[in-house]
């Protein structure tokens, strides 16, 4: 299992989310965390070759590597859904060059968020749009991993392995704040999701029930003690990164700080 940070936890602390790289890089390197995880909107943007060069600058100078990719489509960027909405083709086309860098970057699979679909979005829609996307990721040897949150179309465990089992050949992003929030617990959900073979991601961090955007630091409310001992026991070998957006929003909390205490919490 490779650690990770999400560039995005440094985001919120920097004049814009390309100059929050290179503090993002230099804790990683301090704090001996195995790789970084790029959040993307738009792959124009976040994607750009200017933004890819810094990151291989940065990655060669402090020694880890871009380690996993995510692409978020919140409803602010699609507004008439994302895998439910009509703008089918963006999306393919959005998941077709993040799926060619992440081919670039050795990287096998590609985490999708699919936050602009609502709890009633149609599922035969999503069905239909991420088979698409799928395919469009697999031309270039890249796995979609689906990442579940309540408030979505795919709110929680049995909803994500019912996805997974309608679009074969994608798997699951566990993020484990939002089982918490969900009511699950993640140590179970790491075993369903590995006896079914789709736990192909994992992000970290904590939650109060119904707190789908805290991203608190890991041990926050709860024990990682029993999630840590089922990761080991099903040899899962992805990346785990830190997804703490909600809690370094706020006033208690800096990328680093909150990265801190996640790993502190983790290596316990």
């Amino acid at each position: 299992m490779r650690i990770c940070q999400a560039d995005w936890n440094h985001w919120p602390e920097a004049p814009s989310p390309a100059e929050a790289d290179p503090g993002c890089w230099a804790a990683c390197a301090a704090l001996g965390v195995g790789g970084v995880e790029v959040g993307v909107y738009d792959a124009a943007v976040e994607l750009s070759a200017e933004r890819e060069a810094t990151r291989d600058t940065l990655a060669a100078a402090h020694g880890v590597p871009v380690a996993a990719l995510l692409l978020s489509l919140p409803a602010e960027h699609w507004r008439s859904g994302a895998l439910s909405g009509s703008d089918v083709d963006r999306l393919v086309l959005q998941v077709t060059a993040c799926a060619a860098v992440a081919r670039r970057r050795h990287l096998d699979v590609l985490g999708l968020w699919p936050g602009a679909d609502p709890p009633d979005a149609s599922w035969s829609a999503c069905v239909a749009t991420l088979a698409r996307c799928r395919d469009a990721a697999a031309a270039h040897g890249v796995r979609l991993a689906v990442e579940y949150k309540p408030g979505t179309v795919v709110p929680d465990l049995t909803a994500a392995l019912r996805l997974a089992a309608d679009v074969p050949g994608t798997g699951v992003l566990l993020d484990t704040g939002h089982a918490w929030a969900a009511g699950e617990d993640p140590a179970g959900c790491v075993r369903a999701l590995a006896a079914a073979g789709v736990l192909w991601q994992v992000h970290l961090g904590d939650a109060a029930p119904g707190g789908a955007d805290d991203d608190l630091p890991l041990g926050a409310l709860h024990s990682p003690a029993p999630l840590r001992a089922a990761l080991s026991a099903v040899g899962y070998a992805g990346t785990a990164t830190f997804d703490l957006y909600g809690a370094v929003s706020g006033p208690n909390w800096t990328g680093v700080s909150a990265l801190r205490a996640s790993l502190a919490a983790l290596r316990s």
